[in-house]
C-alpha cells in the first residue's frame, strides 16, 4: 500500500553457482569480500531464490490444499495436511534421504575397515600381518577420503534438507497468512490473535528442525543391522550384546519421544492462553492504568507464566535425560562387547578394539543422538500439523460468482418483494453453505428472499429470521431499529460473513463496506484511505470534503501524511470514523454498505456527512445506511425497521407516517 518504490538487491548467487561452487559454497565468497571491506548492510542481502519466496510457495501450497479439500469431500474424509505436505515436498525429502543413506551405510561404514586395515599394519606381531606397505598407503588414503567425501557429501545434504524444512515453514506461513484474510465472522469469535500469533512464530519452526533428523528413523536402524554384520565378522556372538545393550534404551527413548510430544501440546496451548491475556492487557492498558488494576494483572500474567513454565521444564527434564544417552550409552555398549569378547578366552588387539569403538561411535552418533532427536521432532511435528490442520479447517467468507437472478416483471410486491420471486431462483431444498447462496453480479440492486441465519449453532434462536427485501439501485435505503436487532448482521449477511441457513442474496459483486467500529492500519492517513488504490487528486479531495476530513488535515503535523496506528498519532473516535468512512466513499462501487458512520460524531459533523457525503456524492449510488439518527429518515429513499432479528416494516418515509 505504500507508493514508494522498493529497492532491489542484487542477484542470488546460487542461482547461477555450477556445481562444484554448490559443493564448496565458493558462491559465498563474494559476500565475505564485501564484508571484508566494509560492515555489510541490509541492501548487500541478497534477493531469496524464486523457490524460496512465499509467492511462488504459498501459491503451490494452496493449491494442494484446496485439492486436498476437494478429494476429501469426494471421498468423505477428514483432509490431510500432512498428506498435502507429503505430496509437495516428499519426493524432495526422499532424494536427500537416498543420499544420506549413502553417505551413513556405505562412506561411514566403510571407513573403520580401511582403518582397522592400516593398524593392522602397525601391529606388533609382524609374523601375521599380511597387510604391505602399498596396501597400507591405499588404506590411509582410503581413510581421508571417506572423511573427504563425507564432508562433500553431508555440507551441501545439510544445507538442502534445511532449505526444504524452510519452504514447508515459509509454506505454512503463507498458507495461515491467506486464511487469515478468509476467515468467516464465525471463525474469528473461534480463534484469537494470540494462537495465530503462536502458529507463526512457534509452531511453523519444527518443520526446520524436523526434516534435519527425520531421515535418521529409518537409516538408523539400518545402519544398526549393517554395523552388526561387520562387528560379527571381528567379535562374533559379543556383537550381539553390545548392540543389544545400545538398542535396550530405545523403547525408553521412544516413550520419552512421545511424552515431549504430549508436553508439547500442553505448552503451546499455555502460549496460546498467556498471548491472549497480554493482547487483551495491552487492548485495555487506559483501563487497568486508570483504576490501578496493575498488580492485579501482573498476578494473572504471571499465573498464566507459571503454567506455561510448568510444561516447559517437564519437557527440558525429558530432553536433558534424552542428551544424557549421548554420554554414557556409546560407552556401557563398547564396555559390554569387549567384556564379553574376552569372556569367551579371545585376547583383544589394537586393531580390534579400534574397529569395535569407530563402529560404535558410527552407531552412537545415529541411533543415541539423531535416532532419539528424530522420534522427539517428529512428535512435535505431527502436533503443529494438527494444530495447522485445525486453523485451517475454519469456516471461510467465500462468495460464488453466479449470474444474476432475472429482471422482475411488473408483478405484485409484498413487503418490498415481488411475487414469484421464489420461483425464479433456484430453491432451497437442503442445508447449503454461506458462499452457494449469496450471488454476487448482480445488475438490480440488491435482492434478499427468505433469509434465515445465525452465527453460531450453539444458540437456538436466529439472528436473522425469514429477511425479505429489495434494493433499488441508485436508491438511498437506510435500515433502522433498536440495538441488537440484526441492523449489523444483515449487512454481514449480504458480505456473506454470515452464513445462511435458508434463503439467498443477490448482490452487486463491486461492494465497499465500512464497518461500524474503525480500523486503521500503521502508515498514513492517505494510505488509509486509498487503501492500495491508485491515488487520483479530484476524487480524492471530494472525498475529504466530503467526510469533512480538510480541517482535520490542517491539523495534522504533515497533513495527510501524518501516521497513524499503533505507532502514530493518536485520533479521536470522530476522526477514526470519518477515515474509515473516506476508505469506503474513494473505493468506485456499484454498492455501498455504511455500518453506522454517523453514531461516532458530533451532530453538526453528522449533518456534513449525511448532506455531503451519503446524499451528496453518493446520490447515485446504491447505498444501505445502518442509523440511529431518526432526524434523517425524512431524506432517504426507502426505510427498513427491523427488530429480533426479522423486518417489522419498510417503506417511503411518508407511508410508515401514514401506517402509524
Amino acid at each position: 500500500m505504500d507508493d514508494g518504490k522498493k529497492q532491489g538487491k542484487p542477484a542470488h548467487p546460487r542461482a547461477s553457482a555450477n556445481v562444484l561452487s554448490a559443493l564448496t559454497f565458493t558462491w559465498t565468497l563474494g559476500l565475505f569480500r564485501v564484508g571484508n571491506r566494509r560492515d555489510l548492510e541490509v541492501s548487500d542481502l541478497y534477493a531469496p531464490l524464486k523457490e524460496h519466496t512465499s509467492s511462488v510457495l504459498g501459491d503451490k501450497i494452496e493449491r494442494a490444499w484446496e485439492e486436498e479439500l476437494r478429494q476429501s469431500a469426494a471421498k468423505k474424509k477428514e483432509p490431510s495436511l500432512r498428506r498435502v505436505l507429503v505430496r509437495l515436498f516428499g519426493p524432495s525429502m526422499l532424494m536427500y534421504g537416498v543420499v544420506l543413506a549413502i553417505a551413513e551405510n556405505v562412506i561411514k561404514v566403510s571407513q573403520p575397515l580401511f582403518l582397522g586395515k592400516l593398524i593392522e599394519y602397525f601391529t606388533v606381531n609382524r609374523e601375521h600381518n599380511k597387510v604391505s606397505k602399498e596396501e597400507a598407503y591405499f588404506y590411509a588414503g582410503a581413510v581421508v577420503m571417506c572423511s573427504a567425501l563425507s564432508v562433500f557429501i553431508m555440507h551441501p545434504y545439510m544445507l538442502g534438507i534445511m532449505h526444504i524444512g524452510m519452504k514447508m515453514r515459509v509454506a505454512c506461513c503463507s498458507l495461515i497468512y491467506r486464511k487469515a484474510l478468509k476467515l468467516s465472522k464465525t471463525a474469528l469469535g473461534q480463534t484469537t490473535v494470540g494462537q495465530v500469533v503462536n502458529l507463526l512464530s512457534n509452531d511453523v519452526t519444527r518443520f526446520d528442525i524436523f526434516t534435519i533428523f527425520f531421515h535418521f528413523l529409518w537409516i538408523g536402524p539400518l545402519e544398526t543391522l549393517v554395523v552388526l554384520y561387520f562387528l560379527w565378522t571381528f567379535i562374533g556372538i559379543a556383537s550381539v550384546c553390545g548392540v543389544l545393550v545400545l538398542l535396550a534404551l530405545i523403547p525408553l527413548q521412544a516413550w520419552l519421544g512421545k511424552m515431549t510430544s504430549s508436553l508439547r501440546l500442553r505448552t503451546a496451548l499455555r502460549t496460546d492462553e498467556r498471548v491472549r491475556l497480554m493482547n487483551e492487557i495491552i487492548s485495555g492498558i487506559q483501563v487497568i492504568k486508570m483504576y490501578t488494576w496493575e498488580k492485579p494483572f501482573a498476578h494473572l500474567v504471571s499465573q498464566a507464566r507459571k503454567k506455561e513454565i510448568k510444561e516447559i521444564r517437564g519437557s527440558s527434564y525429558i530432553r536433558g535425560l534424552l542428551l544424557s544417552f549421548i554420554i554414557f550409552h556409546s560407552r556401557i555398549a563398547i564396555f559390554t562387547s569387549v567384556l564379553v569378547y574376552v569372556l569367551f578366552g579371545n585376547g583383544i588387539t589394537a586393531e580390534m578394539v579400534f574397529v569395535v569403538t569407530s563402529y560404535f561411535n558410527v552407531l552412537r552418533q545415529t541411533m543415541t543422538v539423531f535416532f532419539p532427536q528424530g522420534i522427539g521432532q517428529l512428535a512435535e511435528a505431527l502436533i503443529s500439523i494438527k494444530r495447522l490442520q485445525t486453523f485451517l479447517m475454519y469456516d471461510e467468507t467465500s462468495i460464488q460468482q453466479l449470474p444474476p437472478p432475472p429482471p422482475p416483471s411488473h408483478k405484485e410486491r409484498t413487503n418490498g418483494l415481488v411475487k414469484g420471486d421464489e420461483e425464479q431462483l433456484t430453491p432451497i431444498l437442503q442445508p447449503m453453505r454461506a458462499d452457494q447462496r449469496v450471488m454476487v453480479g448482480a445488475k438490480e440492486g440488491i435482492t434478499v428472499i427468505n433469509a434465515t441465519a445465525r452465527w453460531t449453532d450453539l444458540v437456538s434462536d436466529d439472528t436473522l429470521n425469514r429477511i425479505n427485501l429489495r434494493v433499488v439501485p441508485g436508491k438511498l435505503t437506510a435500515i433502522v431499529g433498536p440495538v441488537g436487532s440484526g441492523k449489523s448482521s444483515l449487512l454481514h449477511a449480504l458480505l456473506g460473513e454470515l452464513p445462511l441457513k435458508t434463503g439467498s442474496v443477490s448482490i452487486s459483486d463491486n461492494i465497499s463496506y465500512a464497518s461500524q467500529e474503525p480500523w486503521l492500519f500503521a502508515g498514513s492517513v492517505r494510505q488509509n484511505i486509498l487503501f492500495g488504490l491508485e491515488y487520483e487528486r479530484d476524487r480524492y479531495r471530494q472525498v475529504v470534503k466530503a467526510c469533512a476530513l480538510k480541517t482535520d488535515f490542517e491539523q495534522f503535523p504533515y497533513g495527510d501524511q501524518t501516521v497513524v496506528g499503533e505507532r502514530g498519532v493518536s485520533l479521536s473516535g470522530g476522526q477514526r470514523a470519518r477515515i474509515n468512512l473516506a476508505r469506503a466513499v474513494y473505493k468506485e462501487a456499484d454498492v455501498y454498505l455504511l455500518d453506522d458512520p454517523l453514531s461516532a460524531v458530533d451532530t453538526h459533523v453528522g449533518k456534513h456527512l449525511f448532506e455531503d457525503c451519503i446524499t451528496g456524492y453518493l446520490s447515485k449510488k446504491t447505498v444501505v445506511l445502518v442509523t440511529h439518527q431518526l432526524q434523517y429518515l425524512s431524506d432517504v429513499d426507502h426505510i427498513v425497521i427491523m427488530n429480533f432479528g426479522s423486518i417489522q416494516g419498510e417503506g417511503t418515509y411518508q407511508e410508515l407516517q401514514n401506517s402509524g
